[in-house]
């Protein structure tokens, strides 16, 4: 996330220097409507980055011309609606706080100011960002759960736990209990940091709380508000959240 942010605030940056350049050229300077547009365009771009990372999976630009053209229309379109929101941000602060006028309301000094061109730019920037993470996701190796164990300790005693049975994890304070067939284990690790060295194919996360072994689920039973319980073949109820929802579909 904070590389995302990195990358759009120097298209901000670089666009606000294009328009003080243009306003300076024009004689008009306006430090206030720059930095209106620049808020607006870092906000924007940050709220439409999910879209866009959306659209990065749909489309992989390289795939062909055809796609390369469908994302230059997205980003056109992206780059206008930015314009737009922020002109009229700019008209309204201008006219209803700072009572004076702009040049920017010349849509030709408006498109000038708040260039279309960086705003494209910054579109395909983070696109490229989205495709490069998901590839270096798919690099990553899956962990074997032939050679997984994971050690644990229970009154004195040291064990390796197959992945296989653990029939799920959750989290408690600092630390994290593993419940098995052979009882509950408790590990001073974070859950995420213990679910990327269990295969994401049978471990899936559940709850912000719950990492769960696929093959422990019977079936699950959904409310109105997306949110639900995964009833375990060992007679177990655990929430689910909606947000991991996709997690469960994978099953």
């Amino acid at each position: 996330m904070s590389k995302r942010i990195s990358l759009i605030s120097i298209f901000v940056l670089l666009n606000m220097g294009l328009g003080r350049l243009f306003q300076e050229s024009l004689g008009a300077s306006c430090f206030s409507e720059l930095s209106i547009l620049a808020i607006t365009s870092f906000f924007f771009w940050n709220f439409s980055a999910r879209q866009i990372k959306t659209w990065s999976g749909k489309w992989g630009v390289t795939a062909s011309g055809k796609n390369v053209l469908i994302q230059g229309g997205l980003g056109l379109s992206a780059s206008a609606i930015n314009i737009i929101i922020g002109q009229v941000l700019v008209i309204f602060l201008m006219t209803t706080i700072y009572n004076c006028t702009s040049p920017s309301f010349n849509m030709l000094n408006a498109s000038l100011t708040n260039n279309i061109a960086v705003n494209l730019l910054c579109y395909f920037a983070l696109l490229f960002y989205f495709i490069q993470s998901e590839k270096s996701k798919e690099r990553t190796p899956t962990p074997d759960p032939k050679e997984t164990r994971i050690p644990v300790s229970k009154q004195g005693y040291q064990f390796q736990l197959q992945p296989n049975e653990i029939i799920y994890v959750e989290t408690s304070n600092n630390c994290v209990v593993l419940h098995t067939e052979k009882g509950k284990f408790v590990k001073y690790q974070s859950l995420k940091s213990l679910s990327e060295l269990l295969c994401p194919n049978t471990f899936k996360r559940v709850h912000r709380s719950y990492l769960v072994n696929s093959e422990f689920i019977s079936h699950i039973q959904k409310n109105h508000s997306g949110d639900g319980k995964l009833k375990l073949k060992t007679g177990d109820d655990l929430k689910f959240s909606r947000t991991y929802l996709q997690e469960l579909a994978q099953i």
